[in-house]
């Protein structure tokens, strides 16, 4: 019987993609290393409370987040009143998600089998990297650059299509 994954076991299992994700959010690797520490200590203040975290990783990925954010607004990169002007209409966003993913499955079709593999488990079935390593055997980090090399072919498909792509 599989016994549910403690949030310290978590934490430790997926200390690297956390990093990864402020490194790409700060220039600086020790502020970086800081900020990823700052969300480990409150992602472990919270579970010390008792308070039980359904889904670790969406929880730690938003309190990660929000660490960048509270970092960007001290060191005023940006004000918040600009990101909502960007918001886009929500009655909008499911008829641009239809025509976003008939662009994207010719693209994705043109992928390596390999490429192809990550995608569907990583977006399709919804499995974290370690998840995705374990089924194709291979090591987490190599599922990441698979994974990150497929999402600039993607990328680079859309903008030969003429769709200024970026991330939000």
């Amino acid at each position: 019987m599989d016994k549910k994954q403690t949030v310290s076991e978590w934490l430790i299992e997926n200390f690297y993609y956390i990093h990864v994700f402020m490194r790409r959010g700060e220039a600086d690797p020790e502020v970086a290393a800081e900020l990823a520490q700052e969300s480990f200590a409150r992602i472990l203040a919270v579970a010390a409370k008792g308070a039980e975290i359904e889904a670790i990783g969406p929880y730690a990925n938003t309190v990660a987040r929000n660490v960048l954010f509270e970092h960007y607004r001290r060191k005023g990169r940006f004000k918040f009143s600009e990101i909502e002007d960007n918001i886009p209409d929500p009655r909008d966003s499911a008829e641009d998600v239809h025509v976003f993913r008939s662009l994207l499955r010719p693209e994705i079709a043109k992928l390596p089998q390999r490429q192809r593999q990550v995608i569907w488990l990583c977006y399709y079935e919804g499995r974290s990297a370690p998840e995705v390593a374990e089924e194709l055997g291979i090591a987490a980090a190599t599922v990441h650059n698979i994974h990150s090399l497929a999402l600039r072919r993607l990328r680079e498909a859309l903008i030969q299509q003429g769709i200024n792509y970026r991330r939000a």
